[in-house]
């Protein structure tokens, strides 16, 4: 039996899509997990048409994305097919491959998730509030020299809900309120940010505009800060992120009710 793709490259791929998307709608792959389990499917029988027709009745998806990696001497190939929920007909396929280096290895490492996720303890990098989901995508640092270099975050906001918009907003003091730092002390400085609105808080609640994130939506913010090393420049983890969060449904074409939520995530 082929080994399951790495959780890693599935959530890529979950999230390229929906960033991508133009006329489709993605379905989280912990909610087809749920869906199966509550009518006893297995994700290894989706091939066979009536289970595939009854995940399209039971989930309202009209196609799923299945892949396999298959390790060979120094290099990795992958296969991925689009099936259809109606017939169970392959209507599209991909394959490829690539050099098995330290980085692939690493992944193919990584224990594949299961059917069940009861236990699986929560992921630090993932922070969940209403309908919407925050994680950080990638913290990398590009050192300048011995004493400053930069840092680029992206941070991906989700919006799990199938029916609500929402709009979100960060501060407009991205310099003191978007905050990256970790345990050796280096100083980060956020300087550049894109991918949101900002706001500010005023006498009358909160002004400024928002950026709207439509039902199984999302979207990518990426800063970019000044790092003041205070060893040996580099990266050093683990990084902490933490930042105010304006977010609100909207109803109307407005956001009457904006919250504030203190985003804290850490990144391992």
């Amino acid at each position: 039996m082929s080994p399951r793709p790495p959780p890693d490259i599935a959530e890529q791929l979950t999230v390229d899509m929906v960033m991508e998307k133009r006329d489709f709608s993605v379905l989280e792959r912990a909610n087809l997990k749920k869906i199966l389990a509550e009518h006893k499917l297995t994700a290894t029988g989706l091939i066979d048409p009536d289970n595939a027709k009854k995940l399209g009745q039971f989930a309202g998806v009209d196609a799923l994305i299945l892949g396999t990696i298959v390790p060979k001497s120094g290099t990795v190939s992958l296969t991925a097919k689009i099936i259809t929920t109606d017939t169970a007909e392959i209507v599209g396929a991909a394959k490829a491959q690539f050099k098995s280096d330290e980085t692939v290895q690493q992944l193919m490492s990584k224990p594949a998730t299961t059917d069940s996720t009861a236990d699986a303890p929560p992921d630090p990098n993932k922070k969940l509030f209403g309908d919407l989901q925050a994680k950080v995508e990638s913290v990398k640092l590009l050192p300048g020299d011995n004493i400053y270099g930069f840092a680029r975050l992206t941070l991906i906001i989700t919006n799990t809900s199938d029916t609500t918009t929402y709009g979100i907003a960060v501060p407009t003091d991205i310099y003191n309120k978007f905050n990256l730092t970790n345990d050796r002390g280096d100083e980060f400085k956020a300087t550049e940010l894109s991918g949101v609105e900002r706001a500010f808080e005023g006498f009358n609640g909160w002004q400024g505009a928002v950026t709207d994130i439509p039902p199984k939506g999302a979207i990518r913010i990426v800063s970019k800060s000044q790092v003041r090393w205070t060893g040996t420049p580099g990266e050093y983890r683990p990084f902490h992120f933490q930042t105010e969060v304006v977010f609100g449904a909207e109803s109307q074409g407005r956001h009457p009710q904006l919250k504030k939520f203190n985003l804290v995530l850490d990144v391992k």
